[in-house]
This record gives structure tokens, sequence and C-alpha cells, in this order.
């Protein structure tokens, strides 16, 4: 029984996100209500304030949700060991970042939510400052703090552009070119600085 009402709340919880995700494409956070993201989520105003005080609350509960899964994906990698390691952190990311598509566009934008980009370029940079600070030592941390910054911003615009064309390049692709370029940054002296790591199958 226990099990079945939890899965009822995900179900529920799951809903709203979607809805949100939703209306996001064409509102402003402040355009939408309540009573609109109940109707299209199909489900009442008392479902909604059982779970939530509000939208920034829904959202704020979103976007725990997805952090959460960034930080299993980085600490399932953490004994992989460099390069491999960040291969396949790329690989969990945009994995995730395609199942959430919606739901990441709308946290990447600044009306709905203010912390989402800052909190996953925290954890991505301090899981890549050790592979930095291997190759260039530990007096490089300003300088990695820059390179970071122009790093994430790549990162991310390259994945969120990805995410609108999908006919232009495959994921596989996508993935091996992210490798290449945050390797290229993180040893720019690696003599396999190109070779990418056979990427596991679609």
């Amino acid at each position: 029984m226990a099990n079945k009402e939890y899965s009822c709340v995900k179900k529920t919880k799951k809903a709203f996100e979607n809805s949100l995700a939703y209306l996001a494409k064409d509102h402003q956070l402040n355009k939408i209500s309540v009573k609109e993201l109940c109707e299209v989520a199909e489900l009442s105003r008392n479902a909604f304030y059982f779970h939530y005080k509000d939208i920034n609350d829904l959202i704020s509960d979103i976007e725990d949700n997805i952090i959460n899964e960034v930080a299993t994906i980085l600490q399932d990698v953490e004994n992989i060991g460099f390069p491999h390691s960040v291969y396949a952190t790329i690989d969990g990311f945009i994995d995730l970042f395609e199942a959430r598509r919606d739901t990441v566009h709308m946290l990447m934008d600044k009306s709905f939510s203010t912390s989402f980009t800052e909190r996953m370029s925290k954890m991505f940079s301090e899981s890549n400052y050790k592979y930095f600070k291997q190759f260039n030592g530990d007096r490089s941390r300003v300088s990695y703090e820059f390179f970071y910054i122009y790093l994430s911003g790549g990162f991310y615009d390259v994945v969120r552009y990805w995410l609108d064309h999908q006919d232009k390049m495959s994921k596989s692709a996508l993935k091996g070119l992210c490798y290449v370029l945050i390797k290229r940054l993180i040893v720019p002296v690696d003599p396999d600085i190109n070779a990418i790591i056979s990427p596991k199958a679609e």
C-alpha cells in the first residue's frame, strides 16, 4: 500500500512539473496561475496545495530533484578516473537533459530559476577541478575559475542548442564533441587530445 501511495505522489508531482514546463514555453512566470496549471495537469487545486505552497515552491522542488539526479551521476563516476570520468559525466548529463528537456529549458530561464544553472555549474566545476589541478597545479585555482566560466557557458549553450536542433547532430556525436572540447581545456598538452572514448550504444 505504501509503495502505491508513493507512486501516486510521484505521478501527481510529475504531472505538475510537465504542465508547468509546458506553460513556460509561452508564458512568463508571473502570468502562470495555479488555476491554469491545475487545468493543464487535470488535477485539483487541493492536490496542488497539498504538495506546494505556491508555484515558486513547485519550481524549487523540481530544481532540487534534478540537482539530486546530477549529484548521483557525479557520485557514480567518482572512482572511474580521468579522462573516462569526464566522458561518463557528459554522458549522464546529456541523457538527463534530453529526458527532462522541457523542464531543463524552463529552469535555465532565469525568470523561472535564478539558481539552477549556478548550482549545476558549481557541482560540475568541483568535479572537474581535481583533474585541472592534477595537470596545472594548486596555484591555478583563480585561473580555473575563469576557465570554468568559459567551459560551462559553452557546454550549456551547446546542449541547449542541440535540444532544439537534434536533427543536426546525433546524441553520440554531441557527447563526443563535448568530451573533446572539455578535455582540451583541462589538459591542453594531451597527445591524444582528439581521441574520443567509444560511446555506449544508444
